[in-house]
């Protein structure tokens, strides 16, 4: 493992790991001379490893096409080989697809780019194969693109079976190592799997038969999308697909299917960009709404946007907002929208869990799993009976819930909620305040990660002074000292003017803090 801080060939600083595989390590690093950001990947030396990276080097030099990162150095030394190529900021599929809802449209868009990429290689003279086609090869970019990334094992059309490759996804006659031709069809097979786990979510089995009665028994996956997974991966090639081209023609006719409704809904979510910020247990939702086209959002956010007050919507708002959801004239992605927010408004600002549960009933928990948590929680709370178990069980498991999502805002919001439900358990018998440092501590630890890795913008460290703040003052509710003066320090040098009561609380805590420090 290479370690934080050191400079690679006088240039690259390694900044840390960002990636972990069977054959090789990701580092994030930054040019020294530049600034600019890299990615180095190690291959510790060994016959396989020469091979793998003289491939990957071999095989990207040549390419030229959007979706591919660019290799920019490349060298080796007696511990390994090193690649230095385009960092791509942005997360895995892998950890997008199955914890978020896609629209089939999305989806649609994403295969037919993933189709093209591919049709890029096979037309390349002579054909380049991928052979590793999966999520966590796809990385989704900020701006909504992909890019496909590790060519380590990528191959020309001539060669016969690989043992390399990942069970699931690659065609039999790749890991059986029969000494059969490898062709196009053998992508084709892997981006039928492709298909299958961006749609359910569900990372496809080794056994082919198995798998085939899986996706033949999905009553989730449409019968055409179906049929044309199962024609990539036919056990016999020759009833696959018998070239990109060919099921690209498929997928551009899938999205021209079902326009009139999905287009409609599609530009209503586009325009609208509705963002919705709850910043630190403030009292009321913030909404950032592009110019809507759909007359009924557009006259909705026209008479709200009268009731707004430092930027945040009143409880008038809020009414006109909730009477359009009531009346049904908003499109059911428009709708489910606003109904999420105005369901956590009620439960976390206004503290009416009834409302709150009422919204948050009226919403599909395919499309918002975390619903199912905020339900157990309004229920709880609306109980004479105090559960501390089931209380505490349910934060758990909606602590766990939340770390497998993307690192966006709602993932820290999330954090602070989680951090706020168990203070909520002081007024209980037995009350520990450990469970909500932990949360914190872990959050922090998650968003430092993030922030370093490029994954996520922290605009004004405004979220890690936040975390520094209440674990400062947690702290010093536990009567541990030195923590508390660490995370105050910590959050006095990142809070931002701004919040000029935070940082006055936080300098009287530590004069404070200080002060018994030296009396001990």
């Amino acid at each position: 493992m290479l370690s934080s801080g050191l400079i690679l060939r006088e240039r690259y600083r390694i900044v840390c790991q960002i990636g972990n595989g069977g054959t090789s390590s990701v580092y994030l690093a930054e040019d020294v001379s530049i600034g600019k950001k890299w990615a180095v990947k190690f291959l510790p030396c060994d016959d396989d490893t020469f091979w793998l990276a003289q491939n990957e080097i071999n095989m990207m030099i040549m390419l030229d096409y959007e979706m591919f990162p660019r290799i920019v150095d490349a060298w080796q030394e007696p511990e390994g080989y090193f690649i230095v190529s385009d960092y791509i900021e942005g997360i895995t599929l892998d950890r997008v697809i199955g914890r978020k809802q896609i629209s089939k449209r999305t989806l649609t868009g994403w295969w037919l780019d993933i189709a093209n990429a591919i049709k890029y290689l096979h037309d390349h003279k002579p054909s380049i194969l991928y052979l590793d086609l999966k999520l966590e090869n796809i990385m989704l970019k900020r701006d909504g693109s992909l890019k496909l990334i590790d060519f380590g094992i990528a191959g020309r059309i001539a060669q016969r079976g690989s043992l390399y490759g990942t069970p699931g996804y690659a065609a039999p006659e790749q890991y059986y190592n029969c000494g059969e031709l490898l062709d196009e069809r053998t992508d084709i097979f892997a981006f039928g799997m492709l298909m299958y786990a961006m749609f359910t979510g569900r990372k496809p089995v080794r056994e082919l038969k198995e798998q085939e009665r899986i996706i033949r028994h999905c009553n989730g996956l449409p019968s055409r999308i179906r049929s044309m997974i199962l024609n990539c991966i036919n056990e016999d090639k020759d009833k696959r697909y018998g070239s990109m081209n060919e099921l690209i023609g498929e997928l551009i006719s899938l999205r021209g299917s079902g326009n009139g409704v999905m287009r409609i809904k599609l530009a209503v979510a586009a325009v609208l960009a509705v963002i919705f910020i709850m910043i630190f247990g403030a009292t009321a939702v913030r909404y950032v709404v592009a110019e809507p086209v759909d007359n009924a959002a557009e006259r909705m956010i026209a008479e709200a946007n009268e009731h707004i007050c430092d930027g945040e919507y009143t409880d008038e708002g809020i009414r006109i907002i909730c009477g359009y959801i009531e009346a049904g004239c908003l499109d059911s992605e428009t709708c489910g929208r606003f109904t999420y927010e105005v369901a956590r408004n009620y439960f976390a600002v206004k503290r009416n869990y009834r409302e709150a549960f009422r919204y948050f009933e009226m919403l599909d928990q395919q499309v918002y799993p975390e619903v199912s948590y905020y339900m157990e929680l309004c229920s709880l709370q609306m109980s004479f009976e105090e559960d501390k178990d089931r209380y505490i069980k349910c934060l758990t498991q909606f602590g766990e819930y939340n770390r497998t999502g993307g690192y966006g805002e709602t993932r820290y919001e999330n954090d602070f909620m989680i951090a706020n439900l168990y203070e909520g358990l002081k007024s209980m018998e037995g009350y520990n305040v450990q469970p909500e440092i932990n949360c914190l501590k872990e959050g922090l630890c998650d968003l430092r990660y993030a922030v370093e890795a490029g994954l996520f913008t922290d605009e004004d460290a405004k979220y890690e002074a936040e975390y520094c703040r209440r674990l400062c003052i947690l702290y010093e509710g536990t009567g541990d000292v030195e923590n508390a003066i660490s995370f105050g320090q910590q959050a006095l040098k990142l809070l931002s003017n701004e919040r000029e009561a935070a940082v006055d609380d936080i300098r009287n805590r530590l004069d404070s803090l200080k002060a018994s420090d030296n009396n001990l």
